[in-house]
């Protein structure tokens, strides 16, 4: 990953991204920056709150019935949106308005 890429995820609070972003709040702690979305997983037709969990520190996310997984938001982006890596850190960055 590129610095330019370090440099927005530094600017990128995951807890405010997900919170902005999806319906729901974050829940239980389930260990080690890991809890809950008190919500609904975005990638598939979930009807059971509490099945995705979200790392706030890192933006790492995993959803335990549908196993969609992913490192940080950067990665969550381009999922939910269908995009590139290049196209995911251009709109996140126009979101941001994070500037190199």
């Amino acid at each position: 990953m590129n610095g330019t890429a370090i440099s927005l995820k530094r600017n990128i609070s995951p807890e405010r991204y997900y919170a902005e972003r999806l319906n729901g709040s974050f829940g239980k702690a389930t260990g080690k920056g890991w809890h809950q979305w008190n919500g609904l997983c975005p990638f598939h037709k979930d009807k059971r709150p509490g099945s995705l969990v979200i790392n706030r520190t890192t933006g790492a996310y995993r959803c335990f019935s549908c196993g969609t997984k992913g490192g940080d938001i950067i990665d969550f982006h381009m999922q939910r949106h269908s995009l590139s890596f290049s196209d995911a850190f251009f709109d996140l960055r126009r979101m941001t308005k994070c500037v190199r």
